[in-house]
């Protein structure tokens, strides 16, 4: 996406836009930048790796933008892998996937799935794809950062593509046009429900 920089007057290019940290609020991040989108009736893809419709608290909430789509709003397409580890794991805290039997051959069937949705959100040239905890799944092996690296040739301007993890690979990091951190100073304990997850 082109736009003129207001304070330094020159072209500002935004082509792949990285969410990284220990912290919360990558994913809500990319929340905010949906909504911008689609208000000002842009096209969203939005791939979920991390979890199902019916574990998360804005499941409903994108359900309800996905429907909305009309001359002045744009269209929301949203995927949800069926890579889960919300709840699943022990007194239903997240499953880890370091702990023995956390990675199951079928979370890999999903994150390919999940990586064939952005394939095609940036085969339709959508304004905004993202991968949200495409980094984190890829990290621990459930995908193939070269897959990721030769899917990137597909995103063209307008496009910007945006991806949330804890830590991106240096190569992604180099090509990255916007990154930015959450660090986690203090967090209150277990997760809420509607607020955290």
């Amino acid at each position: 996406m082109t736009t003129l920089d207001p304070v330094f007057e020159k072209p500002s290019v935004e082509k792949i836009r990285l969410y990284l940290g220990t912290g919360c609020g990558k994913t809500t991040a990319t929340f905010g930048l949906a909504l911008r989108a689609l208000s000002k009736g842009m096209n969203v893809t939005l791939v979920f790796f991390d979890k199902l419709e019916e574990n998360s608290s804005e499941g409903k909430g994108l359900r309800i933008l996905a429907q909305a789509a009309g001359t002045t709003f744009g269209r929301l397409t949203m995927h949800y892998t069926g890579v889960n580890r919300i709840g699943t794991g022990p007194k239903g805290s997240f499953r880890l996937y370091s702990s023995p039997n956390g990675i199951l051959p079928e979370d890999k069937d999903a994150a390919r799935e999940g990586l064939a949705y952005l394939k095609a959100g940036l085969e339709r040239k959508d304004d905004l794809v993202i991968g949200d905890e495409l980094l984190d799944v890829g990290r621990v092996g459930l995908i193939d950062f070269e897959e990721v690296k030769e899917m990137l040739p597909l995103r063209q301007d307008p496009t910007v593509l945006v991806f949330t993890g804890r830590r991106a690979p240096d190569w992604l990091m180099e090509s990255a046009s916007t990154i930015s951190t959450t660090t986690q100073l203090r967090h209150h304990g277990r997760a809420i429900e509607g607020i955290d997850c």
